[in-house]
């Protein structure tokens, strides 16, 4: 399957946001929630969500291939992130231009379907630095983050209808999100935060419990700015946020990275009102040896409680991953060593991934391996022809996700931030064809 992704200054007219018509594109090689995205998406992800102007094309095609593929056969944006849905059901959206465009495909990316927000009949402007505002719950409710321009309060768009129709709410005031997270079609939360400054940034947090037509703050961290509504248990300025996430509608979490290197996690038992530090025992630290969170609790199964987080250990010269794991929903975390092969602190493709507490992935230099016993044990994949040449001209990874069935979609760009590759495995990572 190919998918043509091209980002490029005035190609707009060929893909209209607005529209939900179909885009099918012709198949080159037969192809893919995951239920588990829990990758720690460490490689290049800043850069990622700032693509050029002068995007070339990110589709497998010679440009005589592209060249004879009629317009509406492509998808005309950089994609900067994604997400899976199951083994068919998936989003990728990118920018074009500062417009946000939103795709979906529901047959393993055969056919494409254009659902980008366009509210009040003109197209939706996003900064491309607000990847951290898209929020993907099923195919039908997707939330995504519109920041405030010249002092004009924020938005946030939705959807109940898979992209067909949008409506918008505007929030309190003008914020910046860091993190967004719903856990179903009502209750939902924003963390916004300030520019951080010497390891610090305020931080507030909104909640919803509409679908997100109103936002209310509950919490807000100042420090010595005054507020009328001052927060003693907050999350605190120090430390940057890695992302959040909610197990159920009163437990929730939010990971620091610290200058110190040494990992913080916070968590909420009252729906984010109050947060305090949960207590994480790691190997003894060294003045060579630094721990970071990755990414933010994931959770498995109907109950919810079980689930882990990613921790980079990063040495002198190279960097590996460990976790934290639960099998109480959060109470208490296990530091687990996973055994996963060290990499270059310079290496741009090095991410992991878990869909239960038995199994998952990992992606180092252009190459997979898998566990089926928690990282225990690894066994390296067979070097696959298609997914080393998309990794020598788009060395950055952006997202990993895999499903329990063994489907999985890798998300790359080039070094320049100027185009990207959307890849697809069927069978575990064994083998990988170009969406």
């Amino acid at each position: 399957m190919l998918l043509t992704l091209a980002m490029a200054t005035g190609c707009g007219s060929n893909t209209n946001s607005s529209s939900s018509a179909s885009m099918t594109v012709p198949s080159v090689a037969s192809g893919g929630q995951t239920s588990g995205t829990g990758s720690a998406n460490n490689s290049g992800s800043s850069g990622a969500s700032n693509p050029s102007q002068d995007s070339t094309s990110t589709g497998a095609a010679s440009p005589s291939t592209d060249a004879a593929k009629p317009a509406e056969q492509q998808i005309q944006t950089m994609l900067t992130d994604m997400h899976l849905l199951g083994d068919k059901l998936g989003y990728a959206w990118g920018v074009t231009s500062k417009e946000f465009r939103l795709y979906r495909t529901e047959d393993g990316g055969v056919k494409w379907t254009a659902a980008s927000p366009t509210p009040n009949g003109h197209s939706f402007q996003a900064s491309p630095q607000d990847n951290a505002g898209v929020f993907v719950l099923d195919r039908d409710h997707i939330w995504v983050f519109q920041p405030g321009q010249n002092e004009s309060k924020s938005q946030l768009l939705r959807t109940k209808d898979a992209g067909k129709t949008w409506e918008t709410a505007e929030l309190p005031s003008m914020v910046r999100a860091i993190g967004l997270y719903f856990i179903d079609q009502s209750h939902g939360w924003l963390l916004s935060s300030s520019d951080a400054a010497m390891g610090k940034s305020e931080k507030s947090l909104y909640v919803t419990e509409d679908g997100g037509a109103s936002w209310k703050q509950i919490m807000e961290n100042t420090g010595y700015l005054p507020t009328d509504n001052p927060t003693p248990q907050a999350i605190p300025q120090s430390g940057h946020s890695r992302g959040m996430s909610f197990r159920d509608a009163m437990t929730g979490f939010v990971p620091l990275e610290t200058i110190d290197g040494k990992p913080e996690l916070y968590g909420t038992r009252d729906g984010g009102h109050t947060w305090s530090a949960i207590p994480l025992q790691i190997p003894a630290a060294t003045n060579e040896i630094y721990y970071s969170i990755a990414a933010a609790p994931q959770f498995w199964g109907s109950d919810r409680m079980k689930g882990w987080f990613p921790v980079i250990v990063r040495g002198k010269d190279t960097q590996y991953f460990d976790g934290f794991f639960t099998t109480d929903g959060g109470q208490n975390w296990t530091y687990t060593a996973l055994n996963t092969v060290p990499a270059d602190q310079a290496s741009t493709s090095y991410d992991i991934t878990f869909v239960n507490d038995k199994e998952g992935w990992y992606l180092k230099d252009g190459s997979f391996s898998h566990t089926e016993d928690g990282g225990t044990t690894w066994k390296k994949l067979a070097a696959d022809p298609v997914l080393s040449e998309a990794s020598q001209a788009f060395p950055y990874t952006l997202r990993m996700e895999f499903t329990e069935g063994g489907t999985g979609w890798l998300l790359l760009r080039n070094e320049a931030s100027t185009g990207s590759r959307l890849l697809q495995t069927k069978d575990g990572g064994a083998t990988w064809q170009m969406l």
